[in-house]
């Protein structure tokens, strides 16, 4: 074991620095996607090293079940460990179980709720500082760069720094407990000896919930104690209620249970989580770093529905995905200081925005429009402030959407076969372009409205596939994957190789033309499945199987794209 974990030291010394340069947030994480925490650490490229570190201490199956907060560092915050140290820790088992297990807090804990504590116990046992300075979370040292990373088991925040927990002190000898007193009447003290009994082993999964400085809770814990009389022994189970003022209670039995942490919160983000139109904006707003910023203070949000992102050119969309600063200047550009009801927006006929634009009201009667975009509907049910839901995205005027960096696409491999004899030439090819111009996998990781399929295709193992050869891909969108019965979805999730066959019957081989989708009477699937090309009348679109197909194709390096709107499932899945 220990030349196993100095191996693994070795490894990891070479490899965090090259790291230490994805210090950026990890990759979108769509919230109605359901992949544990152990999925997300195992799939995100800037939690490599805390993936190996997971690994060496047997906890990843942890972190796959329960429900559970993890403060994750990336490759860069492990890179700001000293090597000795880091060494030291993963050359001790025991030692690197402790300090992962002190980045975990039982319970799922949301930004907002982690805002309003001053301290939260770990799933290590010791307590960790939380503060806000400067606008930002800290936990203990280390500063929260991105927050709410949806699982399902839990959630996860996203820190630059690698927590360590304090040296644990040593372990006393069991000392009698002061006397209990009640009031008004004093009471005898009773003298009890505590039994310390040492854990077989370890387990995170053993940990109930534990209660979160800020926030109130019952705990019911089982002691047992032993009171000795003159002739005679007496075993009895002391049960203590602790709350935000601790209460010692004597001389009452009780069965131990656990208590779950809960704050309910209804923020302006919240609302926007619970409401299925807004799962576009919900993972821009991710992507810009603006959760924490409707979760507090008081705003107004004139928030543009799915197909209001939908109905945005795809080169504006990819470039604005791809340019993080520019997509918060457009979202806070639909965001106004302070709480506005209907009457108070009929009243005004210009808001300044929080990005700094000015918003244009007209009002028609009861109808109500800012800039060119209809407000369709109002919720004030967020305790922070109110949305106006709208159906087109604003555009700050004067804003340049930069284009999209240059995609630079994995080597291809080529084996020729010649006899018994094989030969591979391995060549590299760049790309510059857009994400729409780059390969098929550029294009569906890049457009926010695939973040589920993306997410599908890398754990099916076809991200390679869609990003060589000559494909044609019908690309179901987001709304498509959620009109999925979650059954059915986390089934395919569970057998990656179910999963393949499901999104091959996506894929045809070769480009598909917009002549051959109008004529031809079926399509040969990527899993030699055909499938049904349908025209119905009196409508200028086309199906294929149960799906409508939305819009022209999109052409990319290696294929095109067609959107549909329903996922396709072959038979006997």
């Amino acid at each position: 074991m220990k030349k196993q974990t100095s191996l693994l030291t070795l490894s990891l010394m070479l490899a965090t620095p090259a790291l230490a340069g994805g210090a950026g947030a990890p990759a979108a994480q769509n919230p109605a996607t359901c992949r544990s925490i152990a999925q997300i650490v195992s799939s995100d490229p800037q939690f490599s090293t805390l993936l190996t570190a997971v690994e060496a201490a047997g906890l990843t199956e942890t972190l796959a079940s329960g429900q559970f907060t993890v403060f994750a560092p990336t490759n860069a915050a492990f890179a700001k460990l000293p090597s000795d140290q880091l060494a030291m820790i993963l050359n001790d088992e025991e030692m690197l179980r402790s300090v992962l297990l002190y980045h975990v807090v039982p319970g799922k804990v949301s930004s907002a709720q982690v805002r309003s504590l001053t301290s939260a116990r770990t799933a290590q046992g010791a307590t960790v500082n939380v503060r806000v300075m400067n606008g930002r979370v800290m936990i203990n040292n280390a500063a929260v760069t991105r927050a709410d990373v949806a699982a399902c088991n839990g959630v996860i925040h996203v820190i630059d720094t690698v927590l360590v927990p304090p040296v644990a002190p040593a372990v006393a000898a069991p000392v009698p407990a002061a006397p209990v007193v009640t009031t008004p009447a004093p009471v005898a003290p009773v003298v009890t000896a505590p039994v310390v009994t040492a854990p077989a082993a370890f387990d995170i999964r053993s940990i109930p919930a534990v209660p979160l400085t800020g926030a109130t809770t019952t705990t019911t814990t089982t002691t047992t104690t032993e009171t000795t009389a003159a002739t005679e022994t007496t075993t009895e189970t002391a049960t203590t209620e602790t709350t935000t003022e601790s209460t010692a209670t004597a001389a009452e039995t009780t069965t131990a249970t656990e208590t779950e942490v809960t704050v309910t919160t209804n923020t302006l983000y919240d609302v926007i989580v619970a409401d299925e139109r807004f799962s576009t904006l919900l993972d821009l707003l991710s992507d810009a770093g603006l959760t924490e910023t409707l979760t507090s203070g008081e705003f107004t949000v004139f928030a543009p529905t799915n197909d209001a992102f939908a109905a945005l050119d795809d080169a504006t969309l990819a470039n604005l995905a791809a340019n993080p600063e520019v997509l918060r200047q457009v979202l806070l550009y639909h965001v106004v200081q302070g709480r506005l009801s209907t009457e108070q927006l009929a009243s005004n006929t210009n808001l300044t925005s929080v990005q700094g634009g000015t918003l244009s009201l007209t009002l028609s009667g009861t109808a109500r429009a800012v800039n060119a975009a209809p407000v369709t509907a109002s919720l004030t049910t967020a305790s922070n402030g109110t949305i106006f839901v709208i159906n087109q995205v604003l555009l700050p005027p004067g804003l340049t959407i930069p284009a999209a960096e240059t995609i630079e696409e994995a080597p291809a491999t080529a084996e020729a076969t010649t006899g018994t004899a094989t030969t591979t030439t391995t060549t590299t090819a760049t790309v510059t372009a857009t994400p729409a111009a780059g390969s098929l996998a550029a294009f569906v990781t890049t457009d926010p409205r695939f973040s589920i399929l993306a997410e599908l295709v890398q754990a099916a193992g076809l991200a390679e596939t869609l990003g060589s050869g000559e494909f044609t891909l019908f690309a179901p969108t987001n709304d498509a994957f959620n009109a999925v019965p979650a059954a059915t979805l986390a089934a395919l999730r569970a057998d990656p190789a179910r999963l393949r066959q499901v999104l091959l019957y996506h894929v045809v081989s070769g480009r598909v033309t917009a002549t051959a989708l109008a004529e031809s009477p079926t399509l040969t699937t990527a899993t030699n499945v055909q499938i049904p090309l349908t025209r119905p009348s009196g409508t200028a679109g086309a199906r294929i199987g149960d799906a409508n197909i939305q819009g022209e194709g999109i052409a990319t390096s290696n294929g095109t794209v067609y959107i549909i709107d329903t996922v396709l499932i072959p038979a006997g899945q």
